[in-house]
């Protein structure tokens, strides 16, 4: 009798229904035997917006695009950058992680300065790791002020970044993405980093096809390991507000979901949108922090177990500065709601801006009547207010998530 055909279907067999069960469609996904992992802090900042001192002299060009732009407190940049590493260097995470814009107009004196910051923290023992953001790369707005001259700097390409950045991730990476500046590292043992850039190419917000592929090749792998996974990305994988979504979540995020609904991903960690906010969408939690270059000047403190994590969102400045740049954006959402309303309705606007932005909409109200005066005056606005209303009573500046 021939012993080796039935032992050999055996054998195809088991590897079949092992297949089946690890690599089975739907939200359960594959089945992963997770190993042991201590438990370790992570410090989470996203859009710097760094502008270098040598790029500008603060004069009337200067103050002139940050007085109309979006809110950024960019007048004590410098400052409130230096804040965040010193109090980096004081706490002493297991990483410090910066999830893109960290430069204002991807500026290369910018990116080398920063990068410097970013050497002088790793010298004290804190690791950074770095993801560009779409302010980043390649970017014709990237300029000097000076009095009331904005002439144009050396902006820096894809492959600038990973020059300049290299010691910030990628060359500890165990894993790099030839079509992306994606990759993953090895935080500890039990927990791998995945970092997923859609800015190196066209800042199209698009993950690349090939990119995908490396992706999956990367979670199988962690998979196999053993090792949770956390994924960080600039622009956000889940929808965090109804008027917030083209320009500010990934194109085709909905195939990156499937993935990471399929091999466990637990946690994302974004920015871009300058809000603090936290979203749970069936296994996955994503968390944005807000920008550090916006008020409150926000970081996170993620704190993992071998069971899941807690996040904490704190300010990176102290009192006076922290009041100053919510002055700032306060005054900043002001001005836009005088242009459509009166000085009631602009005020209205300017608190329930800031409410939103700090992640604290558990201290805004409904006004009624500013609402309808609202609905009557500019139908825009109106519709903006109403999707930041939908979160009141929240507190997005903490949130825990399991594995």
């Amino acid at each position: 009798m021939n012993w080796k055909a039935p032992a050999l279907f055996f054998c195809l067999a088991a590897a079949a229904l092992m297949l089946l069960a690890r690599l089975s469609p739907g939200e359960e996904g594959i089945t992963v035997s997770y190993a042991p992992m201590q438990p370790v802090t992570i410090m989470v900042v996203t859009d710097p917006h760094y502008l270098a001192p040598s790029l500008t002299d603060g004069g009337e060009a200067f103050l002139n695009v940050v007085m109309h732009a979006d809110g950024k407190y960019m007048q004590r940049i410098e400052e409130i950058t230096d804040a965040l590493f010193d109090t980096a260097a004081s706490a002493r995470p297991a990483a410090l992680i910066l999830s893109g814009d960290l430069t204002f107009n991807g500026e290369c004196e910018s990116h080398e300065a920063f990068a410097a910051k970013c050497a002088a923290l790793e010298a004290q023992g804190v690791p950074v790791l770095v993801l560009p953001g779409n302010h980043d790369l390649n970017r014709p707005d990237a300029a000097r002020f000076e009095r009331d001259q904005i002439t144009p700097a050396e902006s820096i390409t894809a492959a600038d970044f990973r020059r300049i950045y290299a010691a910030f991730g990628y060359d500890e990476a165990i894993g790099t993405d030839a079509h992306s500046l994606s990759y993953v590292c090895q935080l500890c043992p039990g927990l791998r980093i995945l970092f997923v850039d859609c800015n190196a190419d066209t800042g199209s917000d698009t993950i690349p096809d090939e990119t995908f592929a490396w992706i999956e090749s990367q979670l199988q792998e962690a998979a196999a390991a053993g090792d949770r996974v956390l994924s960080v990305s600039h622009q956000t994988v889940l929808q965090h507000n109804a008027r917030f979504v083209d320009g500010f979540a990934i194109t085709n995020r909905e195939r990156l979901l499937r993935l990471y609904r399929e091999y466990h991903v637990a946690l994302n960690l974004s920015g871009h949108m300058h809000i603090q906010h936290t979203r749970q969408e069936g296994s996955l939690t994503e968390i944005v922090t807000g920008a550090l270059s916006v008020q409150p000047c926000p970081y996170g403190v993620l704190t993992l177990t071998e069971q899941g994590g807690d996040y904490l969102a704190q300010s990176a400045v102290p009192a006076e500065l922290q009041s100053e740049a919510t002055a700032f954006f306060r005054a900043n959402a002001f001005h836009q709601g005088m242009a459509a309303g009166d000085e009631d309705m602009a005020k209205y606007l300017a608190d329930l801006n800031t409410a939103y932005f700090s992640g604290r909409m558990d201290l805004a109200e409904r006004d009624s009547a500013l609402l309808r005066r609202w609905r009557e005056t500019d139908s825009f606005t109106i519709s903006y207010i109403e999707s930041l209303l939908e979160d009141l009573g929240r507190d997005f500046t903490k949130v825990s998530f399991t594995f």
